[in-house]
């Protein structure tokens, strides 16, 4: 059974960020990074805008807190991806997001299996505003030199301890905890007998 997309004013900035990945991804390709810089700014700015609309008015749904992450990650692994082909960025940077995005759908299928809610960390989050920081300087490499690569290896390393957090506390310690309350209840249906 299909389900509509509720088109309420944050849902719509996300697909607006989903229309403005391939646009920032030709301006960097043609080599007009400041072009490429405004459309990556004007993104960045509708996912500030869809959550803030979206938590103030009661207007968060399902597809919503589906897609707008999504949006991001689409966003951000476009750049990469881009800025790796130019030569711009290191191969490893990529290999590093790629693994690190997998970790994160490998670990949100089995929390969603569990019916685990977790919500992001704050190594997580400051790690997101790093990473997006040293994307939006990495459209001024030419200017700044390499200190975009400085923030994305603190990024890097802020996204590592995110995800160690992220399995072990938020997922690991949930996980465990079910299974032993499963285990407990199984011993007391036992012991009745």
């Amino acid at each position: 059974m299909r389900t509509k997309i509720k088109l309420n004013i944050p849902n719509v900035l996300t697909f607006i960020r989903f229309l403005l990945v391939p646009v920032a991804v030709v301006f960097v390709l043609r080599g007009e990074l400041l072009s490429g810089f405004v459309v990556y700014a004007i993104a960045c700015i509708t996912d500030i805008l869809d959550g803030v609309i979206a938590r103030k008015f009661n207007m968060i749904t399902q597809a919503g807190m589906l897609l707008d992450p999504l949006a991001d990650k689409c966003m951000t692994m476009s750049m990469v991806i881009t800025f790796t082909i130019l030569g711009v960025l290191p191969l490893f940077i990529l290999i590093f997001v790629i693994i690190k995005e997998l970790l994160m759908i490998a670990g949100g299928i089995m929390l969603y299996k569990n019916n685990i809610v977790t919500s992001a960390n704050i190594f997580g989050k400051i790690a997101a505003m790093l990473f997006n920081l040293s994307i939006a300087l990495t459209f001024f490499y030419k200017i700044v030199g390499k200190s975009y690569l400085h923030i994305m290896y603190l990024a890097m390393a802020l996204s590592l301890a995110a995800l160690i957090q992220y399995f072990y506390f938020n997922m690991y310690k949930k996980y465990f905890k079910i299974k032993n309350e499963i285990s407990d209840k199984e011993t007391d249906e036992l012991k009745k007998i």
